[in-house]
């Protein structure tokens, strides 16, 4: 790499990548978009990262890396009622989503959608990232079972997918029906498959 390529902070450049492509997606994100939002010349864009698929995997990586680690922290809180604790994961998409406060929404969910079956290593680190997420979520879900805390009429591998997939159906029922109530129907509808 050029010492004209390291003048920027790589980590800072992923991340606004990464908010621009959660903005626009990848296809309508041009270099110039993101040489504009970023700062930087096209130059030492393309001589640090190299062309556009490659910021966006990083960029991916980067945003797989970072649910990731929130869901971490919220699942491995102390014990507590873990259907109050899903419900508020929940809650805090809903306002998120209400609030506009993350554009066009999870950039997993927006790569799965758009580029997902057109390149292959898109579809790489989203399985590595629903497959790490869901072991988490099965892990949490096993263990509120042996306390007592939820019934599993199913193994909690099954139940941890079906409540991944509809964290992520929630965005876009969202953009279907934004009215809060809906949407928290539709919550208390998935969570009932713990009681």
């Amino acid at each position: 790499m050029s010492p004209r390529a390291r003048e920027f902070d790589q980590t800072s450049v992923i991340e606004q990548a990464m908010t621009l492509f959660c903005e626009k997606g990848y296809a309508a994100t041009s270099i110039r978009d993101l040489v504009s939002r970023l700062g930087v010349s096209s130059s030492s864009l393309y001589g640090a990262f190299g062309d556009k698929d490659a910021i966006f995997l990083l960029a991916l990586k980067r945003h797989s890396q970072m649910e990731r680690e929130m869901l971490r922290q919220v699942l491995s809180q102390p014990a507590g009622d873990p259907k109050a604790l899903l419900m508020q994961m929940f809650q805090t998409l809903i306002d998120s989503l209400l609030a506009n406060q993350l554009p066009g929404g999870s950039l997993t969910l927006k790569a799965a959608i758009e580029l997902e079956q057109r390149k292959p290593e898109v579809n790489a680190v989203l399985a590595e990232h629903t497959e790490e997420a869901a072991a988490m979520f099965a892990e949490f879900l096993e263990r509120a079972a042996q306390s007592g805390q939820i019934r599993l009429r199913q193994p909690a591998r099954q139940v941890a997918d079906f409540i991944l997939f509809n964290f992520y159906n929630l965005n876009f029922l969202a953009k279907v029906n934004l009215q809060r109530a809906c949407l928290e129907n539709y919550v208390q509808l998935v969570l009932s498959v713990l009681d």
